[in-house]
């Protein structure tokens, strides 16, 4: 899964994810960290949760069984580090003077 599949999961999951924690809308911007307006706009479909916010709500529901269900019954942080790790993998192979620089080759 990549990041922003995750994202979109996250974001189509985060009313079921609340409720199942019993959380207002305005418990979980606190929780979180976003305005009420921005939790309203990602339940309604008319925004995405962004990369931080998809890694904290993976970290701090990871017990979810919401979260665990939509993933597969996988750990939340665990996708979220792969994702994280695959993208950082996939954006900065370089090369030293021909000589590749990816984890994915070593001499």
């Amino acid at each position: 899964m990549d990041k922003e599949r995750l994202n979109q999961l996250i974001s189509e999951k985060l009313k079921l994810i609340r409720t199942e924690q019993g959380y207002t809308q305005d418990t979980m911007a606190e929780v979180i960290g976003l305005s009420k307006k921005t939790i309203v706009q990602i339940e309604k479909g008319r925004s995405l949760a962004g990369w931080t916010t998809t890694v904290a709500i993976c970290a701090l529901f990871r017990e979810s069984r919401i979260l665990q269900d939509a993933l597969g019954s996988s750990d939340p942080v665990e996708i979220a580090e792969i994702a994280a790790h695959r993208y950082i993998r996939r954006s900065h192979d370089k090369t030293l003077g021909g000589l590749s620089i990816s984890p994915s080759s070593s001499s």
